[in-house]
Order: C-alpha cells, then sequence, then structure tokens
C-alpha cells in the first residue's frame, strides 16, 4: 500500500465546490499520490522504496523467461534440455506449469491478461503463488576421539553436507485457471518421486533432477535436488471447487467433452503442500568444479548467461580456482 502523503489532499473537508468535485478531486490526488506524482506527496512511495536496484556489472544474463530479471519468486524445474512431463508437448495436465493460459476464465479477464502481459508468459516450473516457508541446514561432522587422562576430547573433521531442504507452500484456487495450476503442481511432484519403469523409453531412470531457484542471485542459485517427499493436505475446513480437466477448457468444451464434469477434480480453496528436496552435486562438478575460497566470493552461482533453467541471475565474479568450464553452479 503507497504511503499517503502528510499534506490534506485536495477536495478534502474544508475545501470548496460541490461534493462531487471534492470526491472526484480526493479520489484523483489519492491515485496520483500513490504512484509518487501527487504534488502534495511529502514521503517517499513505497513502490520507489522497495524497487530493484538499477545498479548491474557485466553484461546482463540470458533471460529464460520474460520477468527473470525482476522474478525471486521459489520456484523448482526441469532441466532445459528435458523432454518429460511439462515439457512434453502432449502432456496437457502438466501444460499450466509451462504456460499461462490468461487472466481470468472470462473473454474480458483474457483481454486483461493480454494488456498486461500475464496471458501466454512462461512459467516455467512449478512457482509458488506465495512465499513459501523454507528451511536450508548446513552440516559439518566431527568425529571425536577420546585420549585417556584426558580433561578434553579431540574432534577430528569427517565431511560436511547441506541437508534436505523442506518447503512448506500455501496455494488457493479462486477459479479454473488456479485449480488447474495446482492439480498440475500435485502431478508434477507425485512424479518426481518415481522413477521411470515399466513402458518407459527411460525405463531404469531414477527420478529426475530438479532445480530448485529463489529470493534473487545467492540464496537460491539454481541448486539441483532430487524430491525425497511430497505431501498435499486436503483440509477439512474450506470451500472445494470443482475443476474440469485442461484438455476439458483447452478445447472449449467440444462434444468430445460435453461430459467434462465426469473427468473434474474437486480441489480445496487454501491447502498447503509440504516439499523435501535434497541437494546432489556430481563427482566432476565437486572435484573440478568446487573451490572453497571460490564458494565464499560467491563465483560458484550460475555464470552470467549461462542459461541454466528457470534462473536469470548469474554470479558477477568469476572462480579464480576452480575449473571455469564446469558450469554446473548451484553450490550452497
Amino acid at each position: 500500500m503507497p504511503v499517503l502523503p502528510n499534506a490534506v489532499l485536495p477536495g478534502a473537508s474544508g475545501g470548496t465546490g460541490s461534493v462531487g468535485s471534492q470526491i472526484g478531486s480526493a479520489i484523483t490526488s489519492s491515485l496520483l499520490g500513490s504512484v509518487g506524482l501527487s504534488s502534495a506527496s511529502t514521503r517517499q512511495n513505497v513502490a520507489d522504496m522497495f524497487q530493484y536496484s538499477n545498479k548491474t556489472v557485466g553484461p546482463g544474463p540470458v533471460l529464460i523467461y520474460p520477468q527473470a530479471a525482476n522474478d525471486w519468486r521459489v520456484r523448482v524445474s526441469l532441466a532445459p534440455g528435458s523432454t518429460y512431463f511439462y515439457n512434453d508437448p502432449n502432456n496437457i495436465l502438466l501444460s499450466p506449469l509451462v504456460k499461462e493460459t490468461g487472466g481470468g476464465t472470462s473473454a474480458v479477464q483474457g483481454q486483461v491478461g493480454n494488456l498486461f502481459g500475464s496471458s501466454g508468459s512462461k512459467r516455467v516450473g512449478v512457482v509458488f503463488p506465495y512465499t513459501p516457508q523454507v528451511a536450508v541446514t548446513h552440516n559439518a561432522t566431527y568425529t571425536p576421539q577420546e585420549i585417556v587422562h584426558n580433561n578434553y576430547k579431540q574432534y577430528n573433521y569427517t565431511s560436511s553436507e547441506v541437508a534436505a531442504i523442506t518447503i512448506s507452500a500455501d496455494f488457493s484456487v479462486q477459479n479454473v485457471n488456479d485449480g488447474q495450476y495446482l492439480l498440475a503442481a500435485i502431478y508434477f511432484f507425485r512424479a518426481c518421486t518415481k522413477m521411470f519403469f515399466g513402458a518407459d523409453l527411460n525405463a531404469g531412470n531414477p527420478p529426475p533432477i530438479v532445480y530448485l531457484n529463489g529470493y534473487g542471485q545467492y540464496y537460491l542459485p539454481n541448486v539441483p535436488c532430487v524430491v525425497t517427499s511430497f505431501g498435499h493436505t486436503m483440509p477439512a475446513d474450506c470451500d472445494y471447487m470443482d475443476i474440469p480437466e485442461p484438455a476439458a477448457t483447452n478445447t472449449g468444451y467440444n462434444p468430445q467433452y460435453q461430459n467434462y464434469r465426469l473427468n473434474s477434480t474437486r480441489l480445496p480453496t487454501t491447502s498447503t503442500m509440504t516439499l523435501t528436496l535434497q541437494p546432489v552435486y556430481s563427482r566432476l562438478a565437486q572435484s573440478q568444479g568446487f573451490s572453497l575460497n571460490d564458494f565464499a566470493a560467491g563465483a560458484l552461482i550460475n555464470s552470467t548467461g549461462a542459461g541454466m533453467p528457470g534462473s536469470a541471475f548469474g554470479a558477477t565474479k568469476q572462480p579464480q580456482y576452480a575449473n571455469k568450464g564446469i558450469q554446473n553452479g548451484g553450490f550452497l
């Protein structure tokens, strides 16, 4: 909410003119003040207080999705060259994770979405609509060595690790688009906990690697992870909406889907999703692409313009010791 000016708004009580003109003048002044254009504004606008810095260092990164430059939302995405799940053009159920269908379910909302750029914009994976609760733990293990006739134990360093990252995220369903997006996210994470098996062309392969991004450049820098657990709570104390499958709405309810409600799902208007991600790094990346000095300088995240999935942020400092040809990045 914008900060209102200290000065009395033109047209407020005590002003001149008709009641209608005073109300109109007050509304106009409030709208101008909300974007910092009111001559009566004496405080800094909130939008200016929290705007992104316009300072840049080095060449601009390659944008993977249109709003990447200013998007610090938490997202989980697949490798850019993958051809499964939402990157499979024949997978209609997961299509909401790739492309939005508009600003709403009505024609007017769709036109508004086209006007403001939300229609047809890339999502690139699961983008949590509300800021989730994310817990990241770093561990260093030391093995105690007991020494006889000594007051203190000796501790020998054993190893370090980044423990599993836990995410608790809220979802809301207010229209068909919201419901189809939640359903796609549920099926995506269900699939990420299973291996390719049976009739799959890639039968025998383990569950796929996903990439975790969020909060800007350095906190979750395109971290490679595996999904170790996924849960979704269907609460009993909220309303449920009837959500048709995307295949029905994408075809405009043609005769093939005249009984689309039989293929619909009831989803809660508010629900919580819990997710556990374990960061994983290849032996090659660790042995040749890691340097503690480079890590401490923030040089082991994505190289600028590396084109990593779902991330437009890149390291401003290049590695000095690690192999620069290994651009796996994502070290926590």
